[in-house]
């Protein structure tokens, strides 16, 4: 019987100022280079759609972790 390997979940977590918006649920990636690249991705996302405002003087970031560590850290 063949053995299923698992495949990593990571979090993204988005940070501003001292509010941490934790992401519970995660996404399956094949691997760190995966989370790495939808990190990025996000944090380019949410730095498009904010207007600019004093919440935006305000850097926020995003946090990739896997299940043990935090891996990266993308400002926006």
């Amino acid at each position: 019987m063949a053995r299923r390997l698992a495949i990593p979940r990571y979090y993204f977590h988005v940070r501003r100022g001292q509010i941490t918006v934790p992401d519970h649920g995660g996404i399956e990636l094949a691997n760190t280079a995966g989370a790495a690249v939808e990190g990025a991705r996000r944090a380019q996302a949410l730095a498009n759609a904010e207007p600019l405002s004093e919440a935006s003087a305000t850097p926020g970031r995003i946090i990739v972790a896997d299940d043990w560590d935090t891996l990266f850290e993308f400002l926006f």
